[in-house]
């Protein structure tokens, strides 16, 4: 029954993405049909249909787990195409069948260069997947250097005043990134007889007594390899203060865009360091744990900081992403159950939040023609907004309340089980982040308040939510409401791959 749908609902989108290229470009019916926007949209919702098909047969147990598909590709240097999903990758495969058909749905006013940003759309969403299910350590470079390149043209292109320097910074970042991330894996596959790119063949601690050569010294292959991917995963996720691309990203790119790199690609980022962490460098994993809790305390704190100081919501989406990484590599580090389930949670909540946070942004600067809530004086942009638009303020108070962490919210699972798996290892860290979700309570209720409460300082009235943007707010919403309410059944996919990948740790 699932023979194939993990390739069907990877490349869908890549079909629809060369399928721009050779449609008309012209308008139909007097303007109101589009072919290019019907064939983008209807490709990435079929891609996510068989994510969410396949993440529901999992659930109910239809197929045994992990789901599989393996075929040899270059058989000469042990390279196969491998897909599989487990516990570990299935919630991102959701946050991505989610997602990504709601930023064509947001792009659908867009009326330059229509085709070409669908196009960067769909490959993003295809190198995306492909990235997630890849467990292949060749496939997996292979996807996730794809993921940069449409990076580069959607802010170069679409983006604001300064698009280019943004694009330059972030496709350069991206590069030396994947360059070290490649190093890595090019040790890893040279550190066992016969050569393989596999990471089941790789993974349960086989590299830690391996050893190579450099300038005539002795070097464990699991400790430098660790050092390099964890390196060039740092650069393609926002890790202070390695972060000024990403920050100057927020502001050029346009919001979706924003969107798919803060909302999907850095809660992949974090998976495929989660992966390769546990999978490949078990000891090295322990040894380092600290260092990550750690790395993940000063974003948490930096990014808070930072935030303070936003007059924009695209720039305070970026800072509140840089903080929530830094829970993630708490949970990460934890080595604990209950850490690293909430780690893995909180991605999918996090890039659920993010997505409802940039998507509310793009609104925002398309009714009113600026997305910021404060101007260099203080003062509120807007204000009064819940007046005229109660549908858009209670959509943005449902997604500011997940992203820290309300009862009844996504966001409040991920977080509660992560600050659970990590207090009886760094109580430390736990409390320091308590007094962070206090610093974000305030400025995100004070950005609140400036939108949407108190007196309306511009004197304009744009129309509440059209049909069209309740089509892709309201599905956000509903996914922050259903898994905060009720997330067993993720949680309950999550653990056994977690428990698994824990046991070759103790």
């Amino acid at each position: 029954m699932t023979r194939h749908l993990i390739t069907l609902m990877v490349f869908l989108p890549f079909l629809g993405a060369l399928l721009q290229a050779f449609l008309p470009t012209s308008q139909m019916v007097r303007g109101k049909f589009s072919i290019s926007r019907w064939t983008a949209l209807g490709t990435s919702l079929a891609s996510a249909l068989c994510g969410v098909f396949l993440v529901i047969a999992m659930k109910l147990q239809l197929v045994d787990l992990p789901i599989q598909e393996i075929t040899p590709w270059i058989g000469s240097y042990a390279i196969s195409y491998d897909m599989a999903l487990d516990g570990l990758n299935v919630l991102l495969v959701l946050l991505i069948s989610i997602v990504f058909p709601l930023l064509v749905a947001a792009e659908w006013k867009q009326k330059i260069g229509t085709q070409g940003l669908y196009g960067l759309l769909l490959v993003l969403q295809t190198a995306f997947l492909g990235a997630v299910c890849a467990q292949d350590l060749f496939l997996l470079f292979f996807f996730w250097a794809l993921s940069a390149l449409p990076f580069y043209f959607l802010i170069g292109i679409w983006g604001g005043e300064n698009r280019e320097s943004a694009a330059f910074r972030t496709i350069v970042s991206a590069s030396i990134g994947n360059a070290l991330l490649f190093c890595a894996l090019i040790l890893v596959y040279h550190a066992l007889e016969p050569h393989t790119f596999s990471l089941r063949e790789l993974s349960g601690g086989k590299l830690e007594d391996k050893v190579f050569q450099f300038l005539g010294s002795d070097f464990k292959v699991s400790t430098v390899a660790f050092i390099l991917a964890s390196a060039g995963l740092t650069l393609r996720a926002p890790i202070w203060p390695f972060h000024g691309w990403f920050s100057q990203a927020a502001k050029e790119a346009p919001s979706p865009v924003f969107v798919a790199l803060s909302a999907v690609g850095v809660p992949v980022a974090m998976y495929i360091f989660t992966r390769l962490s546990y999978s490949l460098f078990p000891a090295t994993l322990v040894q380092s744990a600290t260092v990550i809790v750690v790395i993940g305390g000063i974003n948490l704190v930096m990014g808070g900081i930072c935030a303070l100081a936003q007059k924009g919501l695209k720039q305070l989406s970026a800072y509140i992403c840089l903080s929530e990484v830094g829970m993630i590599l708490i949970g990460i580090g934890s080595l604990n159950a209950a850490g690293v389930v909430g780690s893995v949670f909180q991605e999918l909540s996090l890039g659920l939040g993010l997505a409802g946070f940039g998507l509310f942004a793009g609104l925002l600067f398309e009714k009113g023609g600026d997305a910021s809530f404060q101007n260099p004086d203080g003062e509120s942009t807007y204000g009064g907004i819940v007046t005229y638009a109660p549908q858009m303020a209670m959509v943005a108070g449902v997604i500011v309340a997940s992203l820290l962490g309300f009862p009844g919210l996504s966001g409040f699972v991920g977080h509660a089980l992560l600050l659970i798996g990590s207090y009886s290892i760094h109580p430390i860290v736990v409390i320091l982040a308590g007094l962070i979700f206090l610093l974000a309570s305030y400025f995100l209720f004070t950005m609140y308040r400036q939108l949407f409460l108190g007196k309306n300082r511009k004197g304009l009235s744009f129309p509440d939510l059209s049909l069209r943007e309740q089509a892709f707010l309201l599905p956000l919403v509903a996914s922050i409401l259903l898994f905060g309410i009720y997330p067993k059944p993720l949680i309950e996919l999550v653990r056994p791959t977690v428990m698994s990948l824990l046991g070759t740790i103790k």
